[in-house]
């Protein structure tokens, strides 16, 4: 869990830098959550592409950009251990009213959006909130 956060706040720096790619190396041999969060911000439209090399354990993140400017202008990683963000099911309602863009929940059905959680009437530990 901790390479993904650390792959959310190097796409988040190169952003900032304005760079169209990243590279990612991974410590582990199978970084599953990393793969899992990069999916899903590849389905939502906020990364372009990704692939992850076996040789090298690294990923190569194509940033997406819109007229030059990043589809992504905010990325806030919840990741402190000493205090976990969880939302309940009813919370997800009240935020989703405010029209959040995207905030990835950990629940017991694996790593979703929040509008899929509140499809399944569930609530989980919040990972990150994007925008």
């Amino acid at each position: 869990m901790a390479e993904a956060f650390s792959t959310l706040i190097k796409i988040k720096n190169s952003i900032i830098a304005k760079r169209h790619s990243v590279k990612i190396y991974m410590k582990s041999d199978k970084p599953t959550v990393t793969l899992v969060i990069l999916r899903l911000l590849y389905e939502e439209g906020y990364i372009l592409s990704y692939y992850y090399s076996k040789i090298e354990k690294s990923f190569v993140i194509i940033n997406n950009y819109y007229k030059n400017i990043p589809t992504i202008s905010i990325i806030k990683v919840f990741n402190k251990v000493s205090f976990p963000v969880f939302l309940k099911y009813t919370d997800l309602m009240a935020i989703h009213k405010f029209g959040i863009d995207l905030l990835l929940i950990s629940t017991t059905k694996g790593i979703m959006p929040h509008y899929k959680a509140m499809k399944l009437k569930l609530g989980g530990k919040l990972i990150c909130y994007i925008r």
